[in-house]
């Protein structure tokens, strides 16, 4: 892919220009000059940004990042020889879920659609219940663990992969899996108090 064509592939929101906080421009500085939608951590990482976004209260600019993916990568991506590109598409519900739950009031129909296809697939192996609960077991331990554990990258980086594994274990409650409803009261809870944390980290680096 050229330089020009990875330029055009992202929003404006993620343009490092104007960027008032010092790591999220540094952020996003390293982000668009790697930016692609078909690669696994690439993704993750747009996630991540859009998750930097909504922990700062910019809530249009994170929608903004996570519906680029959500139209770029609307359904699991079919592999070649059949069956599904989970590399693309586990990263991609994460942008999915919070299209969903950041859904303004009379705008629905990326919501509608990304619940759809999250809900199509979840991108979570259904016979593995242990897992999800150690997820977000995690989750909580991260949510209340002092700050300075690690580096700023990483435990930035993990309170957004936890906070989005928390939004998507939410919105799938919400819409009626029966695999994540009996944990719709944790995730609901920890889904602040991640968002919160990350939050002051973030502020502190301004």
């Amino acid at each position: 892919m050229t330089k020009k064509n990875v330029q055009a592939a992202h929003p404006h929101e993620a343009l490092p220009e104007g960027e008032t906080n010092r790591y999220l421009a540094k952020f996003k500085s390293s982000l668009c000059k790697r930016w692609a939608l078909t690669r696994m951590e690439t993704l993750y990482e747009i996630f991540d940004l859009a998750a930097f976004l909504w922990a700062l209260q910019r809530d249009e600019e994170a929608l903004a990042i996570a519906a680029s993916v959500a139209t770029s990568v609307p359904a699991p991506p079919p592999l070649p020889r059949g069956g599904v590109n989970y590399n693309i598409w586990c990263p991609a519900t994460l942008s999915h879920a919070l299209c969903v739950h950041l859904a303004p009031a009379g705008s629905r129909a990326r919501a509608k659609a990304s619940r759809a296809a999250l809900l199509s697939d979840t991108g979570i192996a259904r016979d593995n219940p242990a897992y999800i609960a150690d997820v977000i077991a995690d989750a909580g331990r991260r949510a209340v663990a002092p700050p300075g554990q690690t580096s700023m990258k990483w435990e930035c980086q993990g309170l957004a992969r936890k906070l989005g594994a928390m939004v998507l274990y939410s919105e799938l409650a919400k819409a009626g899996d029966p695999l994540f409803k009996r944990h719709s009261k944790e995730t609901a809870l920890l889904i602040p108090r991640l968002l919160s944390k990350l939050g002051t980290l973030l502020q502190s680096t301004q």
